[in-house]
């Protein structure tokens, strides 16, 4: 994934010359699968099943693996993507936890304004949510040259579903989400874990 980064050189190959920024690092989670919703019960009260639990467990693990380690972590409040944190929490160090309620109705232009007040102190943002507002964010994010780079797993156009983890590079200041290039790095489902 892009943890390693800080080690790229710059855009003219070269490390020399005046100190890169770190680049910023944006990871898009949606929640596990969900149980199905109990008769009368609020959409926002379903939890995570078992197929959720383990899918979960496979994105942590992949993400203890590749040593990701978000400086801040933006999660809706339904109680599946609070459970999805929960689980994902073990595979990082403790860390910034804002639940945004926002994020639980959001279309993917209010994700965007969401993550364009992002302190820019952060450079690594983990963001728990839900469809459609992540299948939605990714085409208005990336770089439509994006399609054409193998370094993903997954095209953008195929969805996002459950416990699906993109990674994406941004520019220099989360203000400018949306307006300069954001590369996806890699967009794993939990199915091929």
């Amino acid at each position: 994934m892009a943890k390693q980064a800080s080690d790229r050189k710059n855009a003219s190959g070269t490390t020399a010359g005046t100190p890169q920024e770190k680049p910023r690092h944006l990871y898009l989670m949606r929640h596990g699968k969900s149980r199905k919703a109990k008769k009368k019960q609020k959409d926002a009260l379903r939890s995570l099943g078992r197929r959720g639990r383990k899918d979960v467990k496979k994105i942590r693990d992949l993400m203890r693996e590749k040593r990701v380690q978000p400086d801040l972590v933006l999660c809706s409040p339904s109680v599946r993507t609070m459970e999805t944190l929960e689980r994902l929490h073990k595979a990082f160090e403790p860390t910034q936890v804002v639940f945004v309620d926002a994020l639980y109705r959001a279309d993917a232009a209010e994700m965007m304004d969401i993550l364009r007040q992002t302190a820019a102190d952060k450079h690594e943002v983990l963001v728990i949510g839900h469809n459609p507002a992540l299948a939605d964010f990714l085409p208005l994010a990336c770089d439509a040259a994006v399609e054409q780079n193998e370094a993903h797993n997954h095209s953008i156009a195929e969805g996002f579903p459950t416990a699906a983890l993109a990674c994406l590079e941004i520019g220099k200041d989360w203000n400018l989400l949306g307006v300069e290039p954001v590369r996806l790095m890699n967009f794993i489902y939990s199915a091929d874990l």
